[in-house]
């Protein structure tokens, strides 16, 4: 269940579990939307209600309409701050101190890594988050695994994937008569542009009116071009770009110039992903649902950076098979 109550016109929004494994509440001040729907459905399993609070609420009203009521009814109190902004969390962890209940207290840096598995992204540009430094990236102990892990299963894959490029070759010159590939400038890593080979799965007049993000049931799309988008077929020449080292198999998603100098200027420590090399596949294509725009990128870029900074080969035997599962349940990245 959720309601939302309004207070100097900013919304408070409450949630309430029926599957909770336990009896405490979570609350998160100085909110700024970093959660998602599958954030809220992991944090739903283990609070029995989750409150969240933006920024502007004023105290007197947190305190009376939101506050002081759960500690009529929660014994565990679960407080999640923003301590680089908010200070409302010391009157709400005095007042749970003088009613003798239980208060943990985890800043939004600590809570995303440790609960939700991703790196805190401020909403603002002049926010920054303590736990990240500007210099991520990848040593040789993790670049030397991963440039064997690329080159065993992409040798793989294009072995056992050969009959798809034969097959997708005749079906698109017969559905879109015109090139079989799609050479796209995209952004790698140190901010180098590559060109991305893609089976090409629009008409050849997909961007007359220019660059533009793809979207669900795309009109420039043709039939074939859908099922390839849709069981990744359309990724399978960058198995090209992983050899000539342009990529590699998992790490963020190569986005193209027009879009990342933008996402550069508005979304805080968005260049660091070019810290490493982009994937075919990636943490954040299989943790987060297609989207485009600013509001995706920045939840795209939490798991982008959990990845760089949280890097193990099973965090990456982990996307590989989770890669798997979506394209089995034909669900696209």
């Amino acid at each position: 269940m959720k309601k939302t109550y309004t207070a100097h016109h900013t919304c408070i929004h409450r949630l309430r579990s029926k599957t909770a494994t336990t009896n405490e509440v979570l609350i998160i001040t100085s909110y700024d939307y970093f959660l998602h729907k599958y954030d809220l459905a992991l944090l739903l399993k283990n609070y029995q209600e989750i409150i969240l609070i933006p920024q502007s609420t004023d105290d007197d009203f947190l305190l009376s309409n939101e506050v002081s009521p759960l500690l009529d009814k929660f014994e565990k109190i679960h407080l999640v701050a923003n301590p680089q902004y908010d200070n409302r969390y010391h009157v709400i962890y005095e007042l749970v101190v003088r009613r003798n209940k239980s208060i943990k207290i985890s800043t939004v840096y600590d809570f995303c890594e440790s609960k939700l598995k991703k790196v805190y992204i401020p909403d603002n540009i002049i926010e920054s988050n303590p736990n990240i430094s500007s210099l991520l990236n990848f040593g040789r102990r993790v670049r030397y695994p991963k440039k064997i892990i690329d080159v065993t299963i992409s040798a793989t894959l294009f072995l056992i994937s050969l009959p798809l490029w034969i097959m997708s070759y005749f079906r698109i010159k017969m559905e879109s008569p015109g090139p079989v590939f799609y050479f796209q400038e995209r952004v790698g890593m140190a901010n180098k542009h590559f060109g991305c080979i893609k089976f090409r799965s629009m008409r050849l007049d997909a961007e007359i009116n220019g660059a533009s993000f793809s979207r669900k049931k795309d009109q420039r799309i043709f039939s074939y071009g859908s099922f390839m988008r849709a069981s990744r077929i359309d990724e399978l020449p960058q198995i090209i770009n992983i050899f000539r080292r342009d990529i590699s198999l998992i790490g963020p998603r190569p986005e193209r110039p027009v879009f990342t100098e933008t996402f550069d200027e508005i979304i805080p420590y968005y260049n660091i992903r070019h810290n490493v090399k982009p994937g075919i596949t990636g943490y954040a294509q299989v943790m987060y649902p297609y989207g485009a725009g600013v509001r995706d990128a920045r939840h795209k870029l939490m798991y982008d950076l959990y990845y760089i900074k949280n890097w193990s080969i099973q965090l990456e035997l982990k996307i590989i098979m989770l890669t798997i599962w979506v394209i089995l349940g034909r669900k696209g990245l």
